[in-house]
């Protein structure tokens, strides 16, 4: 019999971030199976024919967010501010989705969210909790998130038949803090994309030109620009290199507006002045893997992650990393990277400085992460969430 599957695929909207690229990955390589595979967005169900349809338009290498989506993601923020905003939308989604999801539960497809709380569904349910840093770190997120989803979580873990997390430091802490799941869960890790690679300087060129970059002559951060990502203790540790230095070798800071980020970016106004600090905004997804490949280092000194699916990107396009020493982005990098001390901004400095003077250890390093992280890989996370789809049936 064929497995049949139903995804909800709420977060493939523009801005794509995160959670939004974990699960447009994880249909498409589903859909490359012999599965039964369909769809539910904010309450419309898709058959397969309009699933690929809808992630084709999401995987053209030339999208980009344009003024229609940038209005969006605007108004999407403001809307994540008002008090119970969550938990409305999530009743009237459920509200318009019941019919289609009760005659799905009846022909045995098994639901699969990939965003913390699943919608009310009568038959097998797999959620992905990818992190919990609204309990450990509220701060990190609006009031209305945080909220809801500590008021949700509890019911997600009773009601779900499985719950998958993103890393074996999350499993820890879900089973320290939600002892129910310690019988019902387990780590899926995520994948990286065959795009994610090295290209040559031809390739990469118009990018840089337009962003006024020399090849192999920045460091990168790709995040969402917001506290979590660290970006304010990253910034102070690349004013302490010298002058020359940052004149020489800028820092590139590529991700979309997020929570809080005026405080970064008054603290950068005078290097971004000066041209030692360029912030790209959202980027196209082909610009932003030619500019992975293009870096001479990639920064990512995050305090908190579920997994933190930029490290492997870099580290598949060839690029050095520098991360946290502490958590998921340990986990996930192993010894292939310069780990550092996320609350440490000396720390953060001393590892920039070296990885930039130390060329031969940084790419010993690129070199010896290029070949790991094949190990993360799309294919391979979509087979084994189809194994524990077959372990529940």
């Amino acid at each position: 019999m064929q497995t049949k599957i139903l995804i909800n695929v709420n977060s493939i909207r523009a801005p794509l971030t995160g959670i939004g690229y974990y699960t447009l990955n994880i249909a498409k390589a589903l859909l490359d199976k012999d599965v039964d595979v369909v769809a539910v967005k904010n309450g419309t169900f898709l058959d397969k024919t309009a699933l690929l349809a809808m992630i084709d338009t999401f995987s053209r290498p030339e999208s980009k967010l344009g003024e229609q989506g940038k209005l969006k993601a605007l108004i999407i923020r403001l809307l994540q501010k008002l008090p119970g905003v969550y938990k409305i939308k999530k009743i009237l989604v459920e509200k318009k989705a019941k019919r289609v999801l009760n005659k799905l539960s009846k022909q045995k497809y098994v639901y699969f969210e990939p965003s913390f709380i699943p919608l009310r569904y009568s038959g097998q349910t797999i959620t992905t909790v990818h992190d919990l840093s609204f309990i450990s770190h509220p701060e990190f997120h609006p009031k209305s998130r945080v909220e809801f989803l500590t008021s949700e979580m509890g019911q997600t873990i009773a009601t779900s038949d499985h719950i998958v997390v993103d890393s074996d430091f999350i499993l820890e802490e879900m089973h320290s803090k939600f002892p129910s799941s310690v019988n019902k869960s387990s780590t899926l890790y995520l994948g990286v994309e065959p795009a994610f690679r090295r290209y040559s300087k031809d390739d990469v060129d118009s990018v840089l030109e337009h962003f006024k970059l020399s090849h192999k002559n920045f460091i990168l951060s790709v995040a969402t620009l917001e506290p979590r990502k660290n970006l304010a203790r990253l910034v102070e540790a690349y004013s302490k290199l010298p002058a020359a230095v940052r004149q020489d070798i800028p820092l590139v800071l590529a991700g979309g507006q997020g929570w809080k980020m005026q405080e970064l970016l008054s603290s950068a106004q005078e290097l971004v002045a000066a041209n030692q600090i360029v912030f790209t905004g959202y980027l196209a997804d082909q610009e932003l893997k030619y500019l992975y490949s293009a870096a001479r280092l990639f920064a990512y000194p995050s305090l908190y992650e579920g997994f933190g699916l930029p490290i492997v990107e870099a580290m598949a396009s060839g690029t050095p990393v520098l991360t946290s020493s502490i958590g998921a982005t340990a986990e996930v990098a192993g010894p292939n990277a310069v780990l550092v001390n996320p609350y440490n901004v000396d720390d953060i400095y001393k590892g920039l400085n070296k990885a930039i003077s130390d060329t031969a250890q940084s790419e010993a390093l690129a070199c010896n992460a290029f070949k790991y992280v094949k190990m993360y890989d799309w294919n391979t996370t979509a087979d084994r969430l189809l194994g524990i789809v077959k372990e529940l049936a």
